[in-house]
């Protein structure tokens, strides 16, 4: 397993179940990610910013995606390649 930090802009498609935003998939460069389960998520503070993070993988990778909610901006932090 190696981890690789990627650090880009992603658009993601999410669902709202129980009141609970659910990452769906996302779209990294020309490619469309679709995630087939949700393994963690927590939240931290940068600064005054909150920070959602979710960690999430499909059929071959594991992936960290963060939602900044000053900016509504996505962004997938890392990679694991399992």
């Amino acid at each position: 397993m190696s981890y690789e930090s990627v650090r880009e802009s992603v658009e993601v498609l999410v669902a709202f179940k129980n009141e609970r935003p659910e990452p769906m998939m996302f779209k990294w460069g020309a490619r469309y990610y679709q995630i087939r389960k949700i393994n963690l998520v927590h939240a931290e503070r940068v600064g005054r910013e909150k920070v959602y993070f979710f960690s999430v993988s499909d059929d071959a990778h594991a992936y960290r995606l963060a939602f900044h909610t000053e900016s509504l901006n996505w962004r997938l932090e890392e990679m694991c390649v399992l």
